[in-house]
C-alpha cells in the first residue's frame, strides 16, 4: 500500500501556523508518544482545538502527519549531506548513517510507540521504500564506476534499507547491546566493507 500525505492531509493547505504546530509537536513526540486527546494536545501546545482539526482530523493521523514531517526532514538532510560527495559508494556509506539516526536515541522512545498508532504502517512503509529506491539507485552508480562487486543490487538495497527498522522492532531491540542505530550501522559497514572492490 502506497502512501501519500494527501490521505491524511486536510483540504485547505497548510499554513505557517499549521507548520509552526507540527515543529512544536515533534517536541512532543521526542518524549514519547502522549496518552492525550485532541483537546489536551491542543492545549498543551497553547493553541485552539479548532487549529488542530484544520491540521488533521484525528490524533492519530495529525501523530502520522507530524511523524512523516520528522523523516522527511531526516531525508533531506542526508540527500543535502551527500551532494558533493563524488564517489558512489562513499556517497551510500554517508547516506546510510544519516537515515539510520530514524531509529536513534533522538527518535528511540516514539518509535516503540508508533506501532499503537492506526494507520502509521503504510507511512513507514513508504519511507523505506523511497530509501530503498535510493540505495538500489546508488548501488546501481557504484556497480558502473567499478567501486563494488557485481551483486543483486535490488537484493542489497532491500536489505539495507530494512536494517533499521528491524533493530527498532521491539522483540529485536530487546537482543541486542547497543542501539538499534549503531546495529544497522555496524552491519551496514560490515557489509558494504564486503562489496567494495580493492582499488
Amino acid at each position: 500500500m502506497s502512501f501519500s500525505i494527501d490521505q491524511i492531509q486536510s483540504e485547505k493547505p497548510l499554513t505557517s501556523k499549521h507548520i509552526e504546530v507540527i515543529n512544536n509537536l515533534e517536541k512532543i513526540l521526542e518524549e514519547g508518544i502522549p496518552e492525550l486527546s485532541m483537546s489536551a494536545i491542543a492545549s498543551k501546545l497553547k493553541i485552539s482545538l479548532r487549529t488542530l482539526y484544520e491540521i488533521a482530523p484525528s490524533k492519530d493521523q495529525l501523530i502520522i502527519m507530524t511523524v512523516d514531517n520528522i523523516l522527511k526532514k531526516i531525508g533531506k538532510d542526508a540527500l543535502d549531506q551527500i551532494t558533493n560527495i563524488h564517489s558512489p559508494i562513499k556517497k551510500l556509506h554517508k547516506y546510510l548513517s544519516i537515515v539510520n539516526q530514524a531509529v536513534g536515541p533522538k527518535f528511540d522512545i516514539f518509535i516503540k510507540d508508533l506501532s499503537k498508532v492506526n494507520g502509521s504502517a503504510p507511512m513507514v512503509d513508504y519511507h523505506e521504500g523511497f530509501i530503498t529506491s535510493y540505495i538500489e539507485k546508488l548501488l546501481s552508480e557504484s556497480l558502473k564506476a567499478k567501486e563494488i562487486k557485481r551483486i543483486d543490487t535490488k537484493a542489497f538495497s532491500i536489505l539495507l534499507g530494512g536494517i533499521g527498522r528491524e533493530f527498532s522492532k521491539e522483540k529485536n531491540r530487546s537482543l541486542i547491546t547497543i542501539s538499534p542505530e549503531e546495529s544497522a550501522n555496524s552491519i551496514t559497514e560490515v557489509i558494504l566493507n564486503g562489496i567494495r572492490l580493492e582499488n
